[in-house]
């Protein structure tokens, strides 16, 4: 029987040599296991825990058969489908006879894996587990970590796969896109190319992949000329890769608007903040990646200086957690995570201290707003839900579903049919509400659900929408 309340394996310090050490893990493995097979609250949060849950669920079956084989025991249909089974069915698999469990310790090397790889660092179990650390449990179950400790483990021993090599290499391309965008763009929808792709570096060739723009933000922002005179703050613009390269009009429009609320921005050198990396647990480059941007911000933090995140959530999830949780901790790295926001926090503070104008000119609408996994991992609330219905007469409809992209999980070979089948929960819920426009915190959210709806859905960004409602134009942009 596995003592759940032994947390000698619970490591998560990665200076610690025990983390490193394979049988720890495979203890940390079972019991962490075992306590989600009790539980089953996750049961369709993700991919993962269906994984876990099936395969044991499949070795109680067996156990099962052979007793209706030898007329112990009536026979029993069952037929379960996790991902869709309907809040308050979680329990019933969890209630199955006790002679016919599954053990966790009759789970295959393979199985075990599985749950892994299917682990996408969503990180929506974390508010929803009664075991985390933070609600001072005595399991200390803390289920994204667990993952991201054994992806370093088994990276450190096999090293990177070529897919996730690629997908790391976020700012290097970039700058190819700067220099030649439109030409990536096209050879990236030719058939032929793509599967080349598939097969040689692992990207799936029927993920549509995001475009690459020549006109930079942080082009962009060297041409800017701020008419702010008299600042009521100041902040550094973290734009992050995607921002730069791929979304530039979202961070025109989020310094735009905190220009227009007399808010002075800076856009500092900076480079991706290296969550790619940590997604196979490669903590040397992603130390690299996220040094040169420790050292560049603190020196705008020492000045007063707020950290504005206009991109993905999980960038400002990144610079608020895991930099705390994955670099030598220091006053730099702690006096960065304090003072980041991401952007509709940032606006919903101004708000909340009535420091924000709402002369707005143009309506919104009904918005199917699409929730962010990594902002609700924040704990910061709907904000830009809040900062939407700031213009009058809007509705916000929250869609709380999982998009399934995790920005590079969803673009592997290996997982895009997973992926694309977590996305199909979301598209049901955004197309069963009527609404003027869909929004999402999550760029690489909102290109998923685009994809998963054959673009009968077009997400934009709340920030998006927000500059629209102002008024701004692309002549005012162009400055």
């Amino acid at each position: 029987m596995l003592n759940h309340s032994d947390t000698s394996n619970t490591i998560y310090d990665i200076k610690d040599p025990m983390y490193w050490d394979e049988s720890s893990l495979d203890n940390e493995l079972n019991r962490v296991y075992d306590i989600c097979i009790g539980c089953r609250l996750c049961f369709n949060l993700c991919p993962s825990f269906p994984s876990l849950f099936n395969s044991i669920d499949n070795i109680g079956d067996e156990k099962r058969k052979e007793a209706e084989t030898k007329g112990l025991v009536e026979k029993e249909d069952s037929d379960r489908a996790y991902l869709d089974l309907p809040e308050g069915e979680h329990a019933s698999e969890a209630s199955i006879e006790v002679d016919f469990r599954g053990e966790v310790t009759e789970l295959s090397t393979e199985q075990k894996w599985e749950v892994v790889d299917l682990c996408y660092q969503c990180k929506l179990c974390d508010p929803i587990c009664p075991y985390t650390p933070g609600k001072e449990h005595e399991f200390e179950l803390d289920f994204p970590k667990l993952m991201t400790r054994a992806q370093a483990i088994r990276t450190k021993d096999r090293g990177l796969k070529l897919n996730d090599v690629f997908l790391s290499k976020t700012d290097l391309l970039g700058k190819m896109g700067s220099y030649f965008g439109p030409l990536i763009n096209f050879v990236n929808r030719i058939s032929i190319v793509r599967w080349f792709i598939d097969k040689i570096i692992g990207i799936h060739k029927d993920r549509k992949l995001p475009e690459l723009a020549t006109l930079t933000f942080e082009k962009w922002f060297k041409n800017h000329k701020s008419l702010v005179e008299d600042p009521i703050d100041k902040v550094v613009i973290f734009g992050t890769c995607y921002t730069n390269s791929n979304d530039v009009d979202l961070g025109i429009s989020a310094v735009e608007i905190l220009e227009h609320n007399n808010v002075e921005c800076v856009y500092p050198k900076q480079q991706c903040c290296g969550a790619p990396h940590l997604s196979p647990g490669d903590f040397d480059s992603f130390k690299k990646q996220a040094d040169p941007n420790v050292e560049e911000l603190y020196k705008w933090v020492s000045k007063g200086y707020k950290i504005i995140v206009t991109g993905p959530p999980t960038c400002s999830l990144t610079l608020k957690s895991e930099y705390p949780d994955y670099l030598e901790m220091s006053d730099k790295v702690q006096k960065i995570s304090e003072n980041t926001y991401d952007i509709s926090e940032y606006l919903a503070m101004l708000k909340k201290e009535d420091k924000i104008k709402t002369d707005f000119k143009n309506s919104i609408g009904t918005v199917n707003y699409h929730v962010s996994c990594h902002l609700k991992a924040q704990r910061i609330g709907y904000k830009s839900r809040d900062v939407l219905r700031m213009v009058p007469d809007t509705k916000v409809n929250l869609i709380n579903q999982c998009s399934g992209m995790d920005g590079g999980w969803g673009m592997k070979s290996e997982f895009f049919e997973e992926s694309m089948k977590v996305a199909d929960r979301c598209v049901n819920d955004i197309s069963a509400k009527e609404s003027d426009v869909a929004c999402s915190d999550c760029s690489l959210a909102s290109h998923q659900i685009k994809q998963a709806s054959e673009e009968k859905i077009k997400p934009s960004h709340p920030i998006i929408e927000l500059h629209k409602a102002y008024g701004f134009n692309d002549s005012e942009r162009k400055e």
